[in-house]
C-alpha cells in the first residue's frame, strides 16, 4: 500500500504541472486515454523526471522509493496518471 504522504506530496506538484499547459492542451489531456496517456511520457513525464525526480534533495523520489517504486519512468508514470485523474475531475 501507498504511503500518504506521497500522495500529498505529488497533490502538491499538481498546480505547477497545470500551469504548463494552455487551456486547450489541459483539455486534449483530460480526453486522452487512460491507455494512451504514453504519449506524454516523453513531454510531460520528461519535465516530471528532470525537475522532480532527479534532483539529488527530491523528497518526491525519496518518498517514491520508500513505497518501492525505484524506477524514475516509473514514478513520472504514477504522476501523470494522477494528475489525469486530478484535471478529469477539476475541469
Amino acid at each position: 500500500m501507498i504511503n500518504l504522504n506521497l500522495y500529498s506530496e505529488i497533490e502538491n506538484i499538481f498546480p505547477t504541472l497545470e500551469s504548463l499547459f494552455s487551456e486547450k492542451d489541459l483539455l486534449k489531456f483530460k480526453n486522452t486515454r487512460i491507455i494512451d496517456l504514453y504519449r506524454y511520457h516523453f513531454g510531460l513525464g520528461t519535465w516530471i523526471r528532470n525537475n522532480l525526480i532527479y534532483p539529488k534533495d527530491s523528497v518526491l523520489c525519496d518518498l517514491f522509493i520508500e513505497n518501492g517504486i525505484e524506477q524514475p519512468d516509473d514514478m513520472s508514470s504514477f504522476i501523470i496518471k494522477l494528475f489525469h485523474y486530478y484535471v478529469w475531475n477539476k475541469i
